[in-house]
């Protein structure tokens, strides 16, 4: 059972598909940008943005910035909150930044803040959260606005809804972690500070709690849960991870190709240490802050944030 949950990490390793071409960008006015943001801030209205708001990113403009070490590999890892609706779709409510070492399988996993406030969303050039991206532009908008915020090169995605999270999660057994009094009491499980075996909705429980802390708490606990099936995966035979994998294929969309998946495979499962973990952005770079309508949000100092960024992935 407990094999079962080393493989998620390299499941985003393990799919295909074609992204999208080039479109004629819808242009919106303050009106419907106003209608938009309350929709998306509304609990009672998660769904995803009309369609006619969306934009198509041009898979070959993702703002990389050159000249990087080509030892890393960075890849957006996206949790989106649409229930039921189908990937791509809604704010991501958890975005990390998976940093794999092509060369030694060194793993380093970044999360950002949900709340983060970006003064200029690319293409569509207004004010937002950096979680509502992906609602407005898919992976490939999310990837735009990370690499034009935080001076990266990532061009390769895997997202997944929670719905597709909780299915992930139970048809690979569970998962192990060790939780505190408070989160298992919250997750509805009996323990603490000891291991325990969660099914999908009880993961999902986890990584998405907010009654002990902050965003930043639940970041920590998504850094967490993906550390803790890294760690796992190293132990379990190539051939167990590949049979695992498939069955997770309809619940997750990406953009790694095969031959990126050949090469990082073996690499990734040699190395035997934990992914190196940061939350960005770091204390003392930001300050929370209420904007109009009761919208909560984090206004971070760009500059630093993203030397810390490059400072963890690249030693700066």
């Amino acid at each position: 059972m407990k094999r079962t949950i080393r493989t998620l990490i390299l499941g985003i390793l393990l799919l295909a598909l074609v992204v999208p071409g080039i479109a004629e960008q819808p242009t919106l006015t303050q009106e419907q940008i106003d209608e938009i943001n309350a929709a998306l801030n509304d609990p009672e209205k998660d769904m995803p943005v009309n369609e006619a708001y969306r934009v198509t990113i041009d898979p070959n403009d993702l703002s990389v910035t050159p000249d990087l070490d080509p030892d890393w590999m960075n890849i957006l890892l996206l949790g989106t909150d649409t229930g039921n609706f189908k990937l791509n779709y809604g704010r991501t409510d958890a975005m990390l930044i998976a940093s794999v070492n092509v060369v030694t399988g060194e793993v380093k996993l970044t999360s950002l803040v949900r709340d983060m406030w970006i003064e200029d969303i690319p293409v569509l050039h207004w004010k937002n959260r950096i979680n509502t991206a992906n609602a407005f532009g898919g992976p490939l908008l999310a990837i735009k606005t990370v690499n034009e915020t935080l001076g990266l090169n990532i061009e390769r995605y895997c997202s997944v809804n929670f719905r597709g999270f909780k299915d992930i999660i139970d048809s690979l057994g569970g998962v192990s972690i060790v939780l505190s009094g408070a989160e298992a009491k919250i997750v509805g499980v009996s323990g603490r500070d000891e291991e325990l075996l969660l099914n999908g909705e009880q993961a999902l429980n986890y990584v998405r709690i907010r009654q002990l802390d902050d965003n930043f708490g639940r970041n920590n606990r998504q850094r967490k849960l993906l550390n803790a099936m890294l760690v796992s995966a190293k132990d379990s035979p190539i051939n167990e991870v590949l049979t695992a994998v498939t069955q997770a294929f309809r619940a997750m969309d990406t953009n790694i190709t095969m031959p990126e998946v050949v090469k990082l495979t073996p690499v990734i499962l040699k190395n035997t240490g934990e992914a190196a973990m940061l939350s960005l952005p770091q204390p003392g770079e930001y300050y929370g802050k209420m904007m109009a309508e009761d919208l909560s949000v984090i206004i971070f100092d760009q500059e630093k944030t993203r030397q810390s960024a490059h400072a963890f992935i690249y030693g700066e």
